[in-house]
């Protein structure tokens, strides 16, 4: 009972320190006279502040480990100390950073360099923490995990029969929204100077996409399965599509419809702002979201793979490994067996292409791309993931009555973005022609050539590939990597690597133009 009552207050404690810390870094922040503001000090405090949190996460740890009769070893209590300290100072320490940095006025550059460093420093110790501290009690607990929580029964579980009123899939989508809207906001702020241009938008968006997200699950599923949509409305149950709390969205038609609904919102609000701005900024964003709203998967036991050997996912944290030998459909995986986490293998992909198109093209490549381009390379992204990752999944979460429904959108996306992304240069190099405001880049003859070749010679070799590969192949129903799906994707590819050829076309004409107007200079 004792250790029942310690773990309680010392939560409350870490809480309260927690709370406490942010509370006066956000008086700070608003600060009417903030040259006035004697930053070191205040850091130093908010430094034993978070310094207390840590020492009281840890004894929150220790007294849940003592309530519970962990029987750890020796290297097991070492994590738990390690990983419940490192827990409790990470995570108040990128918090605060994250404040400072962000959204302080006037801050002295030394701190503000400091502070981006500490975010990403806290980051990385706060995944060590959570690895370490997980590690020490996770085969002392129950799994299938928590799914969430139900008002009449408590706590829910995937291989359980009750639905939880609060589930952690939900939690998930929405922390992942919410770190979007932060993260666009300060885009945002560094743009104009002002935070909140984009909340009316949030509250539009996000709920038009899970409602679309809906939307796409039901049609997909209407006559799938002895249970469907279209049999239940049938029978009565006229509510059954927009059960939600049943579960059932899918990402594909979210992203579409909140897109749609959040330029349509934006062009109507906010119409001094460059809309194509706005899509460059918040739509490759979308893909930190997904990856945070897959690990609700996790708890679900869903979006997995076939069975594979144990042995193989050595390297995952014990939590996530002991979890992965469940699934909501297909119950336990055979001894020493666990399920291809494919909800984690996307979210880390999801991950990837959010810093791929924000660095490696938005910055690196940003000579070469126009607006709007960063957007619609996110619907190529998430579109040629979807393409890889659905013959991978156990067929329970194919859609549509042969599985192709979620495949067959994904390809749509892949082809759809390059026809965009050709046609949002085609369109801009005509439009500034006519107005005269084309740049011409140095060595842009040169360079269009090239880079058109690269795509043609590339293109030709995918196609070719692609078509021998389908002439060996069979047509079939089931979603699989066969000759024949494998020459499909191959093919796509090689097309839409030709469409991209066309992007070099305004270099090559401009070059062209220049180099002649240069040999009529000389001639004169």
């Amino acid at each position: 009972m004792i250790n029942l009552v310690l773990l309680i207050v010392f939560g409350i404690i870490a809480l309260g320190l927690f709370g406490y810390s942010v509370y006066r870094l956000v008086q700070l922040v608003k600060h009417p006279q903030p040259k006035l503001i004697n930053y070191p000090n205040e850091i130093k405090t908010l430094g034993i502040l978070v310094g207390a949190t840590s020492v009281a996460t840890f004894l929150l740890f220790l007294f849940i480990s003592l309530n519970n009769a962990y029987p750890y070893t020796g290297g097991e209590w070492v994590e738990m100390v390690l990983g419940s300290l490192l827990f409790g100072l990470s995570l108040p320490t990128g918090v605060l950073s994250f404040i400072l940095h962000y959204y302080a006025k006037e801050l002295p550059e030394k701190i503000k360099k400091w502070s981006f460093y500490t975010i990403l420093i806290s980051t990385f110790t706060l995944c060590v923490g959570l690895i370490l501290l997980t590690n020490s009690f996770a085969d002392y607990l129950k799994y299938p995990l928590a799914n969430g929580i139900s008002f009449s029964q408590g706590i829910t579980t995937p291989d359980g029969g009750a639905s939880p009123n609060i589930a952690f899939y939900a939690i998930c989508i929405i922390s992942g929204a919410v770190i979007v809207y932060f993260i666009c906001d300060h885009r945002y702020y560094v743009e104009y100077g002002k935070h909140g241009i984009l909340e009316s938008l949030f509250f539009v968006a996000f709920p038009a996409g899970i409602i679309g997200a809906r939307i796409g699950y039901v049609i997909g599923e209407w006559n799938h399965g002895p249970n469907s949509f279209a049999e239940r409305v049938a029978n009565g149950q006229w509510w059954a599509p927009l059960a939600i709390w049943e579960g059932g969205l899918t990402i594909i038609s979210g992203a579409l419809i909140g897109i749609i609904v959040g330029v349509g919102w934006f062009l109507w609000r906010n119409k001094k702002y460059s809309i194509w701005l706005a899509v460059d900024i918040i739509v490759p964003t979308i893909l930190i979201a997904q990856a945070a709203g897959r690990w609700g998967n996790f708890f679900n036991c869903e979006v997995h793979g076939l069975q594979s050997a144990a042995s193989n996912w050595q390297f995952l944290p014990k939590i996530i490994l002991n979890n992965i030998a469940y699934s909501d459909t297909q119950g336990w995986a055979s001894e020493g067996n666990v399920y291809v986490p494919l909800f984690l293998i996307e979210s880390v992909t999801n991950l990837i292409g959010y810093f791929v198109i924000r660095f490696a093209v938005g910055k690196g490549l940003r000579k070469y791309i126009e607006l709007g381009d960063l957007a619609f390379l996110y619907i190529a992204w998430y579109g040629l993931t979807r393409v890889i990752m659905e013959p991978l999944r156990n067929s329970a979460y194919n859609m549509g009555n042969d599985g192709y429904w979620s495949w067959m959108w994904s390809f749509i996306f892949v082809g759809a973005a390059t026809l965009l992304i050709v046609i949002n240069h085609l369109v801009r190099y005509f439009i500034e022609e006519k107005k005269g405001t084309g740049v011409i880049l140095k060595n842009s003859l040169r360079g269009g050539i090239i880079v058109g070749s690269c795509f043609l010679i590339s293109a030709v070799a995918f196609i070719v590939v692609g078509a021998i590969l389908m002439g060996k192949g069979t047509p079939s129903n089931t979603i699989a990597f066969n000759d024949f799906n494998n020459g499909l994707i191959v093919l796509i590819t090689g097309l839409s690597l030709f469409a991209l050829m066309f992007t070099a076309m305004p270099y090559i004409l401009r070059g062209l133009k220049s180099q002649r107007g240069q040999n009529e200079a000389s001639s004169l």
